[in-house]
């Protein structure tokens, strides 16, 4: 048993000393580009042979711990050094004058970014100092997390401090304030420099103030006071309270809506002050301006802490917001108006009525669907003000085939003018075929190369000897109603050929024509409606591999077998591709696809093809019965050449090209598909 006891004994010990080598002592966020230099300043406390058993790691936002993101290397490092951990090297050495020791991304820290530091990260990591709350943002509305803000700023431990474990304590830190480092090339040059390397382990006796947070308000004239903004403060080793006083043009308050004065006591406890937030705002009655000053903590033998305040008074003149803006608006000839979309108006300080006039072939309401006139008029309340208000916008019916452009203008008197741009297309009426004249032949719901959405796209194949334009129909998701897109343009797809359709982002393969975002092909059940003047030409429904191929990286494809609206419904006529469509993505995009279903029987039906390959103009085709045989020819790219019934075995290719075909070979209810080469 005593030996049992020694042995614990001995593990807690060593695992309290090894946890307590490393301490985060600064935090910094740079004024160079891109927020540089980004960082955290760890100070060692013993000697460390090895030092790739600790690790680091950041929280962002409060998002929570993302866990050991690097690892330091097997470096040995010595009691009483500082090791600077950055994102990158240039600009942290341009800043400091000197490089960091170790760089990662995972230092990409802002001031409201928290930091983890981690031993045993080659076992079981332990988090054995912290700076930061690792889940919670103090730059998020209706937080309580401890401020410790420092964007463009720093944070540095205070002496005899730390390290602390997973636990934060503000109060062990000292904080520059925001935007206190910029506009310094070089840390000597920042109005408040982080103080590199100043770490002790020897705990300062000193009286210490420390204020954070920042601050900056704003009312129009006459409408003041400002709202409320808060810092913290906090103090140690303090012999006497706190005094916190702001300039004339602020006004402070230990009470969020006051009482307001031009100071507050802050009272200290054995010295002292746990973080505490304090507002502050912008007195009445000031004038149009700009104004500034410092809040100002003192105590009895502490050295004053500042803080930078800033306020703003605008002019009260009549003012116009708008927010929002309008989609495209389009309908098809003969069947305006369009569907209304909206943007917000609001106003203050106006003298004379609100003013909504839209362009020439639109029209403007305060009521979606209904009301809509050339103009309007919205009455400001008694202070001028019209709240927030949604303005419905659409494109005037009985318009000739086209697009339209203009703006919305919002005016009144005294106030700049707003505008707002509106696109309207008026399409031409779609020419609409026979259901199954067009078909869905392939589907690439589920790219790998490029990810969803893009590399998404599916084939369209013709069935009949004519070309067909798909100007004005209308494509539609099965699952998700409110995807729908009508093909605005001309889209001629050839006779017995294919077009292919997909997501704005897919550049492999070349789209014919691109839906925007309007359309996604899910991954699981999903499905794609093609419709013409409100009647299906075709659809196929997906069922997560239920009957249907579910592959990733490569499309779906109907056999060659099967080009028809009612096979096509079937999973069992669908198969996986297998050709490289130049991304490492499998699929046949525009051109007659791989998968062609095995027959599984022909009973007492068999065919043959001789010669083949033939250089003679002819192929015969032999079959084991006598009856009519329907032969379709295709080339290459899928388009059908030849579409024959022979009742005498012969089947004339004397007006074909050199090349490879494919034959499709229908006998009574027997169906195969051979390969014939033309010499």
């Amino acid at each position: 048993m005593k030996k049992l006891y020694f042995l614990l004994v001995t593990i807690l010990v060593t695992s309290l000393s090894f946890g307590q080598d490393l301490i985060i002592t600064g935090a910094y966020d740079g004024p160079l580009s891109g927020g540089t230099p980004k960082g955290v300043e760890i100070y060692v406390v013993n000697d460390i042979a090895d030092l790739s058993t600790y690790g680091i790691g950041s929280a962002n936002n409060g998002g929570g711990s993302d866990g050991v993101e690097f690892t330091f290397p097997a470096d040995a490092v010595t009691a009483g050094t500082f090791l600077y951990v950055a994102t990158e090297s240039t600009q942290f050495t341009n800043f400091f004058g000197f490089a960091p020791n170790y760089t990662t991304g995972s230092m990409g820290i802002n001031g409201d970014d928290a930091v983890e530091l981690f031993s045993n990260v080659d076992t079981t990591p332990v988090v054995i100092d912290v700076f930061g709350t690792i889940d919670c943002d103090p730059n998020a509305g209706g937080t309580t997390c401890p401020e410790w803000e420092h964007t463009d700023g720093w944070a540095y431990r205070i002496d005899g401090t730390g390290p602390e474990g997973s636990t934060f304590t503000t109060l062990n830190w000292t904080y520059s304030g925001t935007n206190q480092l910029e506009g310094g090339a070089t840390n000597a040059e920042c109005t408040v420099p982080f103080p590199i390397g100043s770490y002790s382990t020897t705990a300062s006796t000193t009286p210490t103030i420390n204020l954070n947070g920042s601050v900056s308000l704003f009312y129009y004239e006459g409408n003041g006071p400002s709202g409320e903004e808060t810092l913290s403060i906090s103090g140690i080793n303090l012999t006497n309270d706190i005094t916190l006083s702001v300039p004339s043009d602020f006004e402070v308050s230990l009470t969020s809506g006051g009482p307001y004065s031009s100071s507050v006591v802050v009272t200290q406890t054995g010295g002292t002050v746990t973080p505490t937030d304090v507002y502050i705002r912008l007195v009445s009655g000031l004038t149009v301006n700009t104004y500034t000053g410092d809040a100002t903590a003192s105590s009895m033998g502490a050295t004053d802490a500042t803080l930078a305040l800033t306020g703003t008074v605008a002019p009260a003149d009549p003012l116009i917001n708008t927010s929002g803006s309008i989609s495209d608006l389009e309908y098809t000839v003969g069947n305006g108006p369009s569907t209304d979309d909206s943007f917000g108006v609001s106003a203050l300080f106006l003298t004379d009525d609100l003013v909504i006039t839209a362009p020439t072939n639109f029209q403007v309401s305060l009521t979606s669907g209904s009301g809509f006139a050339n103009s309007l008029t919205i009455t400001p309340d008694m202070s001028g003000e019209v709240t927030s208000t949604d303005i419905f916008v659409r494109l005037n019916a009985g318009l000739a085939v086209g697009s339209y452009t203009g703006d919305v203008t919002v005016t009144s008197t005294g106030a700049t003018d707003r505008t707002e741009s509106v696109v309207g297309n008026v399409n031409p009426a779609a020419a609409c075929s026979n259901a199954g004249d067009v078909i869905i032949t392939e589907v690439m719901q589920n790219p790998s190369a490029a990810g969803d959405p893009a590399g998404e796209y599916f084939e369209l194949y013709n069935t009949t000897g004519s070309s067909i334009d798909l100007q004005g129909w209308v494509i539609k998701d099965d699952v998700s109603t409110g995807e729908t897109h009508t093909i605005i343009s001309s889209l001629v797809i050839p006779a017995n050929g294919y077009i292919v359709i997909g997501n704005v982002s897919t550049t492999v393969p070349t789209l014919d024509y691109n839906y925007g975002n309007d359309i996604s092909l899910g991954n699981g059940t999903d499905g794609i409606i093609i419709e013409c003047g409100g009647g299906t030409i075709d659809q196929v429904i997906w069922d997560n591999g239920a009957t249907f191929p579910d592959p990733s990286g490569a499309s779906m494809e109907l056999s060659v077998t099967a080009l028809n609206a009612t096979d096509n419904d079937d999973g069992a006529n669908w198969g996986v591709a297998t050709s490289d469509i130049g991304n490492g993505d499998l699929g046949t995009p525009g051109a007659v696809n791989d998968y062609s279903l095995s027959t599984n029987s022909f009973e007492n039906t068999t065919f043959s093809i001789y010669p083949n390959p033939t250089n003679t103009g002819f192929v015969n085709i032999k079959s084991t019965n006598t009856d009519a045989m329907s032969v379709q020819v295709f080339d290459i790219l899928g388009k059908q050449v030849k579409n024959e019934t022979l009742t005498d075995n012969t089947l004339n290719v004397s007006n074909l090209n050199t090349g490879v075909y494919i034959l499709k070979i229908t006998q009574n209810n027997a169906t195969t598909t051979k390969k014939l080469v033309i010499k």
